[in-house]
C-alpha cells in the first residue's frame, strides 16, 4: 500500500486547497476493521472518503472491468482497490472484502454500485454481506458536492454511528443481508439530509 500512502499524501493539500472538505462524525469510526458505505455521486467520492479517513488506508471495491485492463488493473490494485466480484481471472467480491476487514482494514463499498447520474439507485447488499461475513461494524457515510467539482463546490463528508446488525448474525444470510442493507441505507439517506446543499465555489 506504499503507492496509496504516497498518492494520498500528495493529493491531500490539493484537495484541501481546492475543495476545503468539511468532515463530521470522525468519532464514529471504529479503531479496528470495518465496512464503510456511502452514497455515490462521482469518481471523486473515493478521494473525498480517503481524505476524511486519513491516515487510515482505504480498500475500495471497484468494477471488475477496471482490473482486466493491462495497465489500469495493476495501478488500481496498488491504490488499494479490489474487484467487486469473483471471476475466472479475478479474486474479489464479498469474500475478499470480508478477509480484509477482518484483518483490520477499512473496506469502502458503495451500495448503489455506480454513480447516480441524476437518479438514486437501489442499494445492493454487498456492503452488508461483507460486514456480516467479517463480523465487523457497518458504518454509514454521506457525501455532498463531489459531483460539482468543476464549480469547485465545497465537499462535505459525514460519518454516522455503526448500523446495528449484531442481532442479524444468527439469521438466514439472505434475510440478514436484506435487513442490514435496509438499515444501512436508511442511515445513509438520513445523514445525507443533514448535509447543507452544495452551492457556489469555495472561497
Amino acid at each position: 500500500m506504499l503507492l496509496y500512502r504516497l498518492a494520498t499524501t500528495i493529493i491531500r493539500p490539493f484537495v484541501w486547497l481546492v475543495f476545503r472538505p468539511k468532515v463530521s462524525g470522525r468519532q464514529n469510526l471504529p479503531r479496528g476493521g470495518f465496512v464503510l458505505s456511502a452514497n455515490h455521486l462521482s469518481g471523486w467520492d473515493v478521494v473525498a472518503i480517503s481524505y476524511a479517513t486519513a491516515p487510515r488506508v482505504l480498500r475500495n471495491m471497484g468494477k471488475n472491468q477496471l482490473f482486466r485492463r493491462p495497465l489500469l488493473g495493476p495501478l488500481v490494485r496498488s491504490l488499494g482497490a479490489f474487484p467487486a466480484r469473483d471471476g475466472d481471472d479475478l479474486a474479489g467480491g464479498v469474500a475478499a472484502g470480508a478477509a480484509m476487514a477482518s484483518r483490520g482494514a477499512v473496506v469502502m463499498i458503495f451500495p448503489e454500485g455506480a454513480r447516480r447520474r441524476g437518479r438514486e439507485r437501489r442499494p445492493r447488499s454487498g456492503a452488508a454481506r461483507t460486514a456480516l461475513a467479517a463480523g465487523v461494524p457497518l458504518v454509514p457515510a454521506a457525501i455532498r458536492g463531489t459531483d460539482a467539482w468543476r464549480e469547485r463546490v465545497r465537499w462535505s463528508v459525514a460519518f454516522g454511528p455503526p448500523v446495528a446488525i449484531e442481532d442479524l448474525r444468527s439469521e438466514d444470510p439472505t434475510a440478514a443481508a436484506r435487513e442490514a442493507t435496509r438499515r444501512l441505507w436508511s442511515s445513509v439517506t438520513a445523514l445525507e439530509a443533514t448535509l447543507a446543499p452544495a452551492s457556489g465555489g469555495v472561497e
